[in-house]
């Protein structure tokens, strides 16, 4: 198994919730696999806020973009690349 080095940014909430604005996390080269690392540093709560385990997929509340672009548009199986970077911003709320 190959293991890839991701930048991970966090904003808004994130960025409060988990005390960091960036994590470099070495991983399979999968989404899941590298929520489940960042989960390793961050603790299960990131795991839950992030992957939605029944859909075994990103939760669809969320944006989660690799290199810019919206997971949602990458369609498929996303594979990571070393020194790709993925931005993670939490569900927005408002009115």
């Amino acid at each position: 198994m190959s293991c890839v080095l991701v930048k991970v940014l966090f904003f808004a909430t994130f960025r409060k919730k988990y005390g960091v604005k960036e994590l470099t996390v070495n991983c399979d080269g999968t989404v899941k696999g590298l929520i489940e690392s960042a989960s390793k540093i961050l603790g299960e709560d990131f795991l839950n806020d992030v992957y939605d385990r029944e859909r075994e997929k990103v939760r669809d509340d969320l944006i989660f973009a690799v290199n810019g672009r919206n997971i949602k548009d990458l369609g498929g199986d996303v594979k990571l690349k070393d020194q790709d970077v993925v931005s993670i911003f939490p569900p927005l709320a408002g009115g």
